[in-house]
């Protein structure tokens, strides 16, 4: 329960008898706990995933995270977390319309509440067969501002329950689940935006997200070998179902209640499998996902952007940055020079599969730091569910089986780590051997990638290096 800082048990023979008697020692950890971190990100911004004219550039994100815990609130083991935390993202290549480099600035306070028991409805359920059972309630509040684009509030809170009941299987249940946000202050550039590209305009606006959810976790080694370690995650999730009772009848967004304009009705699920194959000096992780979710309201085509699939960055298809790979087909623009541009691509499906082949190298600084490498490859890509065009024609987001093969990226790389025992910082290289948005020879890049391309000084090879190459840092491995 996190009360406990050393828990320990003495067994003591009672003298001429065959009893025993058990002494428990229990030594209290400090009620209060406080943690501070510095989190700092780093993206190259390719200019070649943007959605409008675009101005090429880094992103630089650097955010402070504050916590206060109460390890034994009311005295009950009911643990308290309170936390702020307070970041910005800067484009280190080119300012804002306000003459600055930030792209973007985040404020949130979040409290966490998890009692070492079931709680109502479920207080009375009392199963010996659960090794823990545990209740949370979870709220956040955020104010985010996407300078040049637009600003978001945020207010998120949960009420569920976790249990285990085998050491390898555990479950997590959100009986309640209410997620407001508010767009407010969208520049004219961002509706322009919207405008150009349907698949943007109906997952960028204000949403509520009000429903369930529930997660199955099972992380186990196989008993006959160790070294073979499977890990499998299900989430299921919906929104609106039981709660679309509160929309006012036969009325529409514009004419009805609060519920009418911005409940969302969808359902969503996704499975993850990663399995991992250890040697003592090597290592092969395979990792599948799927994921697909559903709106089901007429009204709207896709899911909430809060709620929607994304690619690319340093733990999906690392030939891309965050979010910038998809949708399915789509176009990317030209590079450009000038301009700003919104580059968030999210969808409502995404398929992926990795394969990482994972090596020792030497070890550095006296035995301190383990230098390690690895060779990696990425497929997928993200889609929407519906078509998202407003006239009805073919629409190279949406997802269609005779056209997966077709809109599947591929990348592959090598990457360097540093194992500090207790945390591995990652650098990661790839470089996309197919791209979706090229129709030419189904996208593949190979055979007419040149050594000029790899190796050439000219503007031409140092931008076509810059559009399909992309870096990443990461913390820990990628699955």
């Amino acid at each position: 329960m996190g009360v406990w800082e050393s828990p320990t048990i003495d067994i003591l023979q009672q003298k001429d008898t065959n009893l025993l008697n058990m002494v428990v020692k229990l030594i209290p950890l400090k009620k209060y706990a406080f943690e501070g971190n510095i989190e700092m990100s780093y993206s190259a911004n390719n200019a070649t995933s943007s959605l409008t004219t675009s101005a090429s550039g880094n992103l630089l994100g650097l955010s402070l995270n504050l916590s206060v815990t109460d390890r034994n609130l009311a005295k009950s083991a009911i643990r308290m977390t309170n936390g702020i935390k307070a970041g910005v993202e800067f484009n280190t290549s080119h300012r804002n319309s306000s003459g600055t480099f930030i792209n973007s600035n985040e404020l949130s306070y979040s409290n966490t509440l998890l009692f070492p028991k079931f709680i109502f409805p479920f207080g009375i359920y009392n199963n010996k067969n659960l090794i823990t059972n545990q209740s949370f309630i979870n709220t956040n509040i955020s104010l985010i501002n996407r300078i040049d684009f637009f600003n978001q509030q945020v207010f998120n809170t949960a009420y569920g329950f976790n249990w285990t009941n085998n050491a390898k299987h555990l479950w997590s249940l959100k009986l309640f689940n209410f997620d407001y946000r508010r767009l407010y202050n969208r520049s004219a550039s961002f509706d322009s935006t919207l405008n150009e590209n349907p698949f943007l305009k109906y997952s960028f606006n204000t949403a509520l997200v009000m429903g369930s959810a529930i997660s199955y976790n099972l992380a186990k080694a196989n008993p006959r070998n160790p070294k073979l370690v499977t890990n499998l995650k299900v989430n299921f999730e919906e929104s609106g179902l039981p709660w679309d009772l509160l929309k006012e009848k036969n009325k529409n967004a514009q004419t009805g209640n609060f519920f009418n304009k911005y409940l969302k009705e969808f359902i969503k699920t996704d499975v993850e499998y990663v399995y991992t194959i250890n040697h003592p000096k090597s290592a092969i992780a395979l990792r599948a996902f799927a994921g697909v979710g559903i709106p089901l309201s007429n009204s709207d085509t896709t899911l909430p952007f809060f709620k929607q699939y994304f690619g690319g960055g340093p733990n999906s298809m690392r030939g891309w940055p965050v979010r910038g790979i998809g949708v399915g087909g789509q176009p990317l623009a030209p590079y450009q020079s000038t301009g700003i541009r919104f580059n968030d691509r999210t969808g409502d499906i995404q398929l992926e599969g990795n394969a990482e082949y994972r090596f020792n190298v030497a070890p550095l600084f006296s035995n301190a730091v383990l230098f390690k490498m690895a060779v990696f490859t990425d497929i997928g890509n993200i889609w929407n569910y519906k078509n998202t065009r407003p006239d009805g024609k073919e629409d190279t987001t949406q997802f269609k089986f005779q056209n997966l093969y077709k809109q599947l990226g591929v990348s592959s790389g090598v990457g360097f780590r540093f194992d500090f025992s207790y945390f591995v910082i990652r650098f990661d290289v790839a470089l996309r051997f197919k791209r979706p948005d090229i129709l030419e020879n189904d996208g593949w890049q190979f055979p007419d990638v040149s050594l000029k391309n790899l190796f050439g000084s000219a503007y031409e090879n140092r931008l076509w290096r810059y559009e399909n190459f992309n870096a990443t840092i990461g913390i820990d491995y990628p699955f």
